[in-house]
């Protein structure tokens, strides 16, 4: 993610935080993440704004990069049943970021009160519905059973 920068026709510079994706063809796009608004004004507020926004994209950009699960196929795992993990939420995983629901979730999530992770919530609940449809009680039961940490509690399931 950047800060773009845009002149208007009267001259003033609109600045916005933009993130570059390839599309299905892989050509190179952009798309608006959030509109910060004009550059004379955000001086009013920030020393230097567009540093100031800048690091913001630049921060955004590190957490929405995803460490890569490293699972080594030599290891065996133990055949008691609490040791097995869900792999085939791999796939629902990539769709997931593709579509930016994180994103989305990580925007809503900063108007909402609460200490929960509501995109963690979100993506628990996603993935389990698509692979192994059951109750919000038993899904949280099972969560366990994926690669990701989800570290939240059942009564902050049923509060989102």
């Amino acid at each position: 993610m950047f800060v773009r920068k845009s002149k208007n026709h009267k001259g003033r510079i609109y600045l916005s935080i933009v993130q570059g994706y390839r599309d299905d063809l892989g050509k190179s796009k952009q798309r608006t993440i959030e509109k910060l608004g004009y550059l004379d004004e955000l001086e009013k507020l920030y020393d230097d704004p567009i540093a100031h926004f800048g690091a913001i994209a630049k921060k955004r950009t590190e957490e929405e990069k995803e460490p890569d699960l490293l699972i080594s196929l030599s290891d065996k795992l133990l055949p008691q049943k609490e040791n097995r993990k869900n792999l085939g939420y791999a796939v629902l995983q990539r769709i997931y970021n593709e579509l930016a629901i994180g994103e989305f979730f990580k925007g809503k999530q900063r108007k909402m009160e609460g200490d929960f992770n509501l995109n963690a919530i979100f993506k628990l609940l996603v993935y389990s519905r698509i692979l192994k449809p059951a109750s919000k009680q038993a899904t949280f039961n099972a969560k366990d059973s994926f690669f990701e940490s989800f570290n939240f509690s059942l009564k902050d399931i049923y509060s989102d």
